[in-house]
């Protein structure tokens, strides 16, 4: 039976669409609060020296200047900047202020003025004598072994980190193949180039709580690194994410939030950074570089026999992420493979800092397999979409390298989806093939990947709140951080189809600490998937304490009374009610029942399961995907 939806899958305008186009939107640049300053960061200009000496004597002097950090000034704690639970692959290795910077950008020195120009004014009269030191910018250079050593503290060589994953025996498995391919790929770094560059307010001016504002894709564990950098319990740390232009995994470490905490607590106001462009190329993030020497082993069938990849990643200056986007990176293999061997090597360098972003190490690896797969199927004479077929993953396999069992899979829908596109626009061009130009050569290709949708099952986890108003209306509470990719309307979208009520009925209140439930983080595509379980869920509560407050109000047991085709309606008798109008009986009856649904889910696997179709996903309390192609 197909599932009909009134709310779900229909097309409605986002939330924030009427304010974005009107310029209404508030941003954390657009916030102003009464008595508030600026704040600026000085950054180093090379990419590894030593800090000599300091004279902030004549920036003091300045009038508008209310403070400066220095190195010694602020807690030496290092830490680790990556918005992810707490893990033993989040190497702690990086300082609020450094005198001994890593990268060109590196934070040496902080300000905190009246306005932005005098905290210009102020960096430039500081003083800083450097020793600069010979850079270490690539794979090559950091792994020779007269490399100098970027953290000795963390080990004895650039080589930070080690992940393997494997199953079979790949060399048993190259014996037996037909063809064996093998080459190097190298891929560069990238930037993140968000609309919106890296913004907060801290504010500590009570001196008991401090609160900030900030484009943050994982508010709450930004809380959790801040109260431990700033010394104060997370219950005094509170983070509130404004509108947000684009994170793309830029958003999910901190930035410049410490030091503006600190200055904040310097000076008793609110303090405001943001980053200028250049800032934020040298500043924030990058995708991770990458080296990838892969080999693959195919019988004249065409059959995958073996898959051997060895990749190095340049890391940049600092760990961040990447001991886990290696580690994500070598269980994405979308294809069959017997023996099957990963090797990922994380390495510090004085390139900019590499974190998370869009794929978290699928793209380096994808892009070298699926060029060596191309090359196998034209050696083998094949198809290289009949080879790809013939090789993928199908659900109930277990993915290469690791103990996940795959739970869905479209991958044969969307490629025979793109044969058919392939198919019509070549004929289409066949009889419009006048009047083309010789010189113009176009060639089809495709490649495949493997993600998952929500970030694990260790990791991924979300939970909501559902607060019903006397006149059935909903508020929405989500820890689950919009960067501009929608979220926050397709909640609502779930919220709305549960309840039986409209679009309009729903509001929503997400990413403040404070106020809504905890979510792990917004990244790995997964809002939808992770969050939009807890939003269900706790639309299921709201649904059930409903029915409970109604038996009690009618003198009835809960059991006979369903709820289907958007209303209530009793099993013995006539009585047939809408949400609003049981939210009325219960809310004014004698009992004066407020309903308040809440739910949590955490992934028992990391991608969605295929179940039998049924008509009443949405009501049974633990939702599942019915299909999922892209």
């Amino acid at each position: 039976m197909k599932q009909t939806f009134k709310v779900v899958g229909r097309g409605y305008p986002r939330h924030e669409a009427e304010d974005k186009v009107r310029g209404k939107a508030v941003y954390t640049d657009d916030l102003e609060f009464s008595r508030m300053v600026y704040g600026a960061i000085l950054r180093s200009p090379y990419p590894r020296a030593k800090v000599v000496e300091i004279d902030a004597s004549e920036a003091r002097k300045l009038p508008g200047v209310m403070g400066i950090l220095l190195p010694g000034d602020v807690p030496q704690k290092p830490y680790n900047c990556s918005g992810n639970p707490p893990s033993p692959l989040a190497i702690q290795d990086e300082r609020i202020l450094t005198d001994h910077p890593l990268h060109v950008g590196d934070r040496v020195a902080a300000v905190v003025a009246t306005s932005p120009r005098l905290c210009e004014e102020a960096l430039s009269l500081i003083s800083v004598q450097y020793e600069p030191l010979t850079p270490v910018l690539d794979l090559e250079q950091a792994t020779g072994e007269d490399s100098p050593v970027l953290h000795p503290e963390i080990g004895p060589s650039n080589i930070f980190n080690k992940i393997e994953a494997d199953q079979g025996d790949v060399e048993k498995g190259f014996k037996a193949s037909d063809l064996v391919l093998e080459d190097v790929f190298e891929t560069s770094g990238i930037f993140h180039t968000c609309m919106e560059t890296v913004a907060c307010i801290c504010d500590f001016s009570g001196g008991k709580d401090l609160v900030v504002w900030s484009n943050s894709q994982t508010p709450f564990q930004e809380r959790r690194i801040l109260s431990k950098l700033v010394g104060l319990p997370e219950s005094r740390v509170r983070i509130i994410k404004p509108m947000m232009g684009g994170g793309f995994g830029s958003r999910q470490q901190l930035h410049n939030q410490v030091v503006g905490a600190l200055l904040s607590r310097l000076v008793r106001r609110s303090v405001k950074i943001v980053n200028t462009r250049e800032e934020e190329m040298v500043g924030t993030c990058v995708r991770h570089a990458s080296k990838c020497r892969v080999k693959v082993g195919v019988s004249k069938e065409g059959l995958i026999q073996a898959f051997q990849a060895e990749v190095h990643h340049n890391c940049g200056a600092y760990a961040t992420h990447s001991p886990i986007v290696m580690a994500a990176q070598s269980r994405k293999v979308p294809y069959r493979v017997p023996h099957y061997q990963y090797e990922g090597y994380c390495v510090y360098t004085d390139y900019p800092v590499a974190g998370a972003m869009r794929g978290y190490g699928n793209p380096q690896l994808s892009f070298a397999r699926e060029v060596l797969v191309d090359r196998a199927a034209r050696k083998l004479n094949m198809d290289p979409v009949e080879f790809r077929m013939k090789n993928r993953i199908l659900p109930g396999d277990t993915v290469p390298g690791s103990p996940l069992v795959l739970q869905s899979c479209a991958v044969k829908e969307c490629i025979e989806a793109g044969e058919a596109i392939r198919n019509r626009i070549d004929r289409n061009e066949e009889r419009n093939f006048e009047g083309r130009r010789d010189d113009v050569v176009e060639r089809w290709g495709m490649a495949l990947a493997m993600h998952t949708s929500g970030a694990s099952n260790n990791t991924g986890m979300s939970s909501a709140a559902i607060l019903i108003h006397d006149d059935g209306s909903a508020t929405l509470l989500t820890g689950s951080a919009d960067m501009g990719q929608g979220s926050e309307t397709a909640l609502s979208q779930i919220a709305a189809e549960v309840l039986g009520i409209s679009l309009s009925d729903v509001r929503v209140t997400a990413a403040d600490t404070r106020h809504t439930p905890y979510e792990t983080g917004s990244f790995a595509s997964s809002q939808a998937y992770v969050a939009g379980h807890a939003v269900n869920a706790a639309a299921m509560d709201v649904i059930d304490q409903t029915r409970g407050a109604l038996a009690i109000r009618y003198g009835v047991e809960a059991g006979p009374i369903v709820f289907e085709n958007r209303r209530f309606k009793f099993e013995h008798g006539e009585t047939s009610l809408s949400f609003k109008e049981a939210v009325s009986e219960v809310h004014f009856g004698e009992t004066g029942t407020v309903i308040t649904g809440r739910a949590s889910f955490k992934a028992r696997h990391s991608a969605p399961h295929s179940p039998p179709a049924g008509p009443k996903w949405l009501l049974t309390g633990s939702p599942t995907v019915l299909r999922f192609a892209m």
